[in-house]
């Protein structure tokens, strides 16, 4: 019995919290009206990108980049230029290109539009909905 807890123990079997996820990574918290046609991975991914600009977190940003080099530095260039049009409420809309997707956001009382480039994170993958964003672009 030691042994089968002992393998569980750097599980999430034995995890006593129940926080839905959307609660953890912020995604609950957003006032977001969403146009067009996302895919689930697609839109996960934006909403993540905005809670991270939300919560002003250049870190948490620049993990959702998938760059090595550099992303840290945009990330801050974001959340300076973004940060503060992220604690309103947001409409997305989504344009669907052929693996990727951009989206623009327009944040309530901003002239300005944030387009994100959504990329796949795994070309190689033909169904495979899961993104990084573009950070290099400019904000």
């Amino acid at each position: 019995m030691g042994v089968v807890l002992a393998l569980l123990g750097g599980c999430e079997v034995l995890s006593t919290d129940k926080t839905p996820q959307r609660i953890k990574d912020g995604t609950s918290q957003l006032d977001l009206s969403v146009l067009g046609r996302p895919t689930p991975g697609g839109l996960a991914t934006t909403e993540h990108v905005l809670a991270r600009l939300k919560a002003r977190d250049v870190e948490g940003l620049a993990e959702l980049a998938g760059e090595d080099g550099g992303a840290t530095d945009h990330a801050k260039r974001w959340v300076a230029r973004w940060g503060d049009a992220a604690q309103r409420p947001a409409t997305a809309e989504f344009l669907r290109g052929e693996k990727e997707a951009s989206v623009d956001v327009r944040f309530r009382g901003e002239r300005s539009t944030l387009s994100l480039l959504l990329m796949p994170e795994d070309e190689k993958a033909p169904y495979d909905d899961r993104f990084v964003v573009v950070l290099h672009e400019d904000p």
